[in-house]
């Protein structure tokens, strides 16, 4: 399984790499080491432009902050290429807020339910 990473803040996302990659998942980035947007960064390319490595999800990484952050566009991107979208908070105490205008495009999801979900995926996809 492929799994596009983006959070709210620089950072926020770090903590689920190893765990993800841990469950049998693929892991790209939306911004680059340096916090750029990869399609805007010279010679790159967005991971849901990539024609035979199509995520299969983008986790978003927020916590109760009520409007997307401009870290967090590629939740825009995945939703117009039709890639679902999961929300985690960073908090296990917290549940991620879904920003107006996303309610029925998006799933919140736990940390723990999420990587549940990457292994039996992977376990599915033969990985």
């Amino acid at each position: 399984m492929h799994v596009l990473l983006t959070e709210a803040s620089f950072g926020d996302a770090d903590f689920l790499v190893q765990p993800l990659r841990d469950a049998d998942c693929l892991v790209s980035r939306c911004h680059s080491r340096a916090g750029l947007c990869r399609a805007l960064a010279v010679g790159g390319r967005c991971p849901l432009d990539e024609p035979f490595a199509q995520p299969d999800l983008l986790v978003d990484v927020r916590g109760r902050e009520p409007e997307l952050t401009a870290r967090e566009f590629g939740v825009v991107c995945a939703i117009r290429d039709h890639v679902p979208v999961a929300l985690v908070s960073p908090d296990a105490c917290v549940q991620a807020e879904v920003p107006p205008g996303l309610e029925r495009r998006v799933t919140v999801i736990d940390v723990e339910g999420l990587l549940a979900t990457c292994r039996a995926a992977s376990r599915h996809l033969g990985g």
